[in-house]
């Protein structure tokens, strides 16, 4: 493979963690047998690019790359290693209430867009630039990458024996927050020295003289490599909610085993960027995590219109490897079987299953679920998008909070059919959904998109398919009364389309959908509570 790695600045003209992490990717691809050239992006032309069509471009910090450049790699195979936040005019999410800027406050948005992935370096920053761009080809790498000479360095300096005191970054960079770190040490009336040198392995030396480190950013920090480095010294580190690398799990070890971790992440990065360069899919999570199957339960009737463009979304899904999609056709009178055939010669993990009568879209989904073998479960409606990460992402949030059994988030909505996540006509428009509560169960939360484990409908049974518009409702409020919690996931994962024909958004219907909501409104009235039930019986009762 031929990669050209593009930076304003390499680690022989700034000692910085961007370059440092940025050189060591480099030669870890080289030593995997791939070319790797380094052009400071103040020097690259069109011409340049043009010439070298047959390589893939891999771009780290780009603030001097001209603008002609940006558009002309729209045509070629290119990431973006992302070191801050340059889809912001300021670069600094912190002006930012919940680090979400104004739309007016986006730059380089069409840059990332086209990017076969953006690499994030932790939990914390990719749900920042998701928040702010909601695009899905963002992967949070969760790390950085340290040379074999550099791990082995620090391995013998985490066991050299320590002082009672703090290092503090000697910064000139404002929001590093030098003068920060000082005063906190000295509020505590403990020591601290600043360190900083210009020969990396000597800075290594002088930051584990001490215990403990100390690290106030002003700006959410992608990562913060010092403070990553901190802890493989074997060091204490007093930071605050900005600092990324708080977001990883790892960042609990410390010493000769978080070494070990960032040698493996190492790797795990390099195997990465081959991936996508060979592929042309990003995935969220680091790789080799290994999920749980999941099932997708879709109903088909009258899809002509949406079937084509729901399968892409499918099939394109980052863990798709990895589900079952159980599609069955309630007697549609359309062509949707065509293009679905097309499908199932390449993807074995699809089921259809036609039927010869229309049991409505929850009796389809129990034929769905009972013939699922995954351990978790989804539904998908044919006109709806999910960003090519929603699946990966929302089955990690179920690993990692074992006590809860389905998440969903908010999704933009569109009034324009077969859009893409990434490319709509939202204008950032949300189907708004409150945090989990069972007394916020009085709108149904998870919405058009959830995942949930299959095991909770041991305990709180299957849809109750006399209904046809508010079965989803009422059997979530079944679970939730069982004792089943739910999560909303930050940021938004899919795409809603307000299908002015759909089941529920057809005003012919609104009758016949009211006089069922209003059912289940008051069969559940102890979930969501007596003064809820009392705000809104006027409502339900109209």
């Amino acid at each position: 493979m031929q990669i050209i790695f593009i930076a304003d600045f390499f680690a022989d003209e700034i000692l910085g963690g961007g370059e440092l992490n940025n050189e060591v990717l480099a030669d870890s691809l080289r030593r995997r047998g791939h070319t790797v050239v380094e052009q400071k992006s103040s020097h690259i032309t069109s011409e340049y690019i043009t010439e070298h069509w047959d390589y893939n471009f891999i771009v780290g910090n780009f603030v001097h790359l001209p603008e002609e450049i940006k558009r002309s790699l729209a045509s070629f195979s290119y990431i973006i290693y992302e070191h801050d936040h340059k889809y912001l005019r300021n670069r600094n999410p912190a002006f930012f209430s919940g680090y979400v800027a104004p739309p007016s406050e986006i730059i380089n948005e069409e840059f990332y867009k086209n990017a076969l992935g953006i690499f994030c370096q932790s939990d914390f920053h990719y749900k920042i630039l998701h928040s702010n761009l909601s695009l899905d080809n963002i992967k949070n790498v969760a790390g950085n990458a340290w040379s074999d000479e550099s791990l082995e360095h620090i391995a013998a300096l985490s066991s050299e024996k320590k002082q009672n005191g703090f290092s503090i970054l000697d910064s000139n960079i404002s929001h590093k927050n030098t003068l920060g770190a000082a005063r906190y040490c000295e509020s505590l009336n403990a020591p601290y020295e600043f360190v900083s040198s210009r020969n990396y392995h000597d800075f290594l030396k002088k930051l584990a003289k001490n215990d403990k480190f100390v690290f106030l950013p002003q700006t959410p920090e992608t990562l913060s490599r010092v403070a990553v480095e901190a802890r493989m010294l074997g060091m204490q580190v007093h930071t605050n909610s900005r600092v990324g690398a708080a977001s990883e799990k790892w960042f609990s070890l410390k010493g000769v085993e978080l070494i070990e971790k960032m040698r493996l992440r190492r790797e795990e990065i390099v195997d990465s960027i081959e991936s996508i360069f060979t592929t042309g899919r990003c995935s969220h999570f680091t790789p080799k995590r290994e999920l749980p199957k999941i099932s997708i339960l879709t109903s088909l009737y009258k899809g002509d219109e949406h079937i084509d463009g729901f399968m892409r979304n499918m099939v394109r899904q980052s863990v798709f490897d990895d589900c079952e999609l159980i599609i069955v056709d309630a007697n549609s009178p359309g062509d949707e079987k065509a293009v679905i055939e097309k499908y199932l010669a390449s993807y074995p993990n699809i089921i259809y299953k036609r039927l010869d009568h229309d049991p409505g879209i929850y009796g389809c989904w129990n034929i769905a679920l009972e013939l699922s073998t995954g351990e978790f479960i989804t539904n998908a409606n044919l006109d709806d998008r999910r960003s090519l990460q929603q699946l990966e992402i929302f089955a990690g949030e179920l690993i990692d909070n074992p006590d809860v059994d389905l998440v969903y988030s908010q999704c933009f909505v569109t009034h324009k059919p077969n859009e893409e996540y990434s490319r709509n006509s939202s204008q950032r428009e949300v189907y708004p959904v409150a945090d989990f509560t069972s007394e916020n169960m009085i709108k149904c939360l998870p919405g058009c998109m959830p995942l949930w484990k299959k095991s909770m409908h041991d305990t709180a049974g299957v849809f109750d398919d006399k209904y046809k518009f508010a079965g989803d409702w009422e059997m979530w409020l079944r679970a939730v009364k069982a004792g089943s919690k739910f999560k909303r996931v930050d940021s938004v994962h899919g795409l809603y389309y307000h299908n002015p024909d759909g089941l529920t958004t057809d005003t012919s219907r609104q009758r016949e959908k009211s006089a069922e909501e209003k059912e289940v409104f008051h069969k559940y009235a102890d979930v969501f509570g007596e003064n809820n039930y009392n705000i809104y019986k006027e409502h339900f009762s109209k």
